[in-house]
């Protein structure tokens, strides 16, 4: 099978195509979902468990917001054990959600995360120059992140198997077209990540899904999944090492939640949200998939 992504070897099975190129119904996603669902419950209340005894034995209180988001990180972690299990009852494997027909690129998911970091640390820079954005304790964050790291790059991966991996390919099935399918799973993504009301938080709202949109182009282009683990991976990690507070606990999975105002609708707030990120992807291109760094080829080089 010819390899695509204009010759920088991504996969040659693009993964969001990959129930399409089986033959799969969209019934086939759904049911493996509903699936997953409901083994989700019983491996939430045991990384519920087992998070608060660990904390406990180190001396955190009871009811520290940090044991409920370690709980969170265990618990996604977990799904990755259990969509693994669904796929293997569906007569798949978890890299046909991942990168079909290859093995795992660890490197080009390392690539990823620093071109990331490279793009989105100034953002953050100029945010806390402004005051939009307070520093957290650094030696909370410090003494945190080896323990971070590891379940912070299972959570992203968890998340994106499941969003931009399963979740994609069954909406490209339904809809035909990546950009639809891309639709409704920054919807998803938006919902397991934003606690607001739908009225409240819009600058954090249009942040998730502008997110999600990004990593769903970046997958489609990529053809497979390790550009945007890197990328989730390392968006969450800077968070993290900067925002990390002892009166907050452990910062909010999914980014700011302890920094984003609810605020009612503002158009400004918006379009500041949507040039900020529109700079960072930029900057994620010119320096990741132009040059073909991400991908782990010089630009013009052949494979």
């Amino acid at each position: 099978m010819r390899q695509g992504g204009e010759g920088r070897g991504w996969a040659p099975v693009p993964v969001h195509m990959v129930g399409v190129h089986l033959g799969l119904s969209f019934w086939h996603y759904a049911v493996g979902m509903l699936a997953l669902g409901l083994l989700v419950f019983p491996v939430a209340w045991a990384a519920g468990g087992i998070s608060e005894t660990v904390s406990l034995s180190l001396g955190w209180m009871e009811g520290d917001p940090a044991i409920r988001r370690i709980t969170n990180l265990l618990a996604l972690a977990a799904i990755i054990l259990l969509l693994t299990a669904v796929l293997n009852m569906q007569g798949r494997s978890l890299m046909s959600v991942v990168a079909p027909e290859q093995h795992l690129d660890l490197g080009m998911m390392a690539r990823s995360a620093a071109t990331y970091a490279l793009a989105f640390t100034p953002v953050i820079i100029m945010a806390v120059m402004s005051g939009q954005l307070g520093l957290g304790d650094w030696r909370a964050a410090l003494a945190l992140l080896p323990m971070m790291l590891v379940l912070v790059a299972l959570q992203a991966t968890a998340e994106e198997m499941v969003c931009r991996g399963y979740l994609a390919q069954g909406f490209q099935v339904l809809f035909g077209h990546a950009m639809l399918a891309a639709l409704p799973v920054a919807v998803i993504f938006l919902s397991l990540h934003d606690t607001g009301g739908f009225d409240t938080g819009w600058d954090r709202k249009i942040n998730i899904l502008m997110i999600s949109l990004a990593l769903s182009w970046l997958t489609t282009r990529a053809g497979r999944l390790e550009p945007a683990m890197g990328v989730h991976f390392a968006h969450n990690i800077i968070v993290f090492t900067l925002a990390a507070r002892p009166d907050h606990g452990l910062p909010s999975v999914s980014g700011f939640q302890e920094d984003f105002r609810d605020s009612s609708f503002d158009i400004n707030a918006v379009l500041a949200q949507m040039l900020i990120y529109g700079a960072v992807c930029a900057n994620y291109w010119f320096i990741g998939l132009r040059t073909g760094f991400v991908a782990g080829h010089a630009q013009g080089q052949p494979e």
